[in-house]
């Protein structure tokens, strides 16, 4: 099992700026940032902002503020993170992916409780 979110925009953001609710996340510098799909509707743990990083071609980054109902921030840097890249939530390490039980880890939540809420808004693909 993965899930997988896509990159719907990057976008500066400059030093001491806030992203998500309550601005919990401030740059420390100079950075760049993508909105990804996938929130806590999906089943992204709210609590795993900041805490958490997705994999991408270009490596692993931090998400970053409070996970949204359908979205989340990802710090990308100075990475060629680009609109429409794909990144791994979680998934086979093979493929670069942080493992489940990294969320299990950082938020308490059993596995089987993790993988449950990957659900009713999140399209199912049988891999190949």
């Amino acid at each position: 099992m993965a899930l997988v979110g896509t990159v719907l925009s990057v976008k500066r953001l400059r030093a001491g700026e806030g992203v998500s609710y309550g601005y919990l996340h401030r740059a420390p510098t100079d950075t760049r940032i993508a909105l990804v799909t996938g929130g806590y509707a999906q089943g992204v743990v709210r609590s795993l902002g900041g805490k958490i990083s997705v994999a991408h071609a270009e490596g692993q980054l931090p998400v970053i503020g409070r996970v949204a109902m359908d979205v989340c921030v990802v710090d990308v840097g100075d990475s060629g993170v680009m609109r429409g890249d794909n990144v791994l939530f979680f998934g086979r390490s093979e493929q670069g992916a942080p493992p489940v039980r990294e969320w299990a880890r950082e938020s308490g939540l059993s596995i089987a409780e993790i993988t449950t809420m990957v659900g009713l808004r999140a399209v199912r693909r049988v891999a190949e």
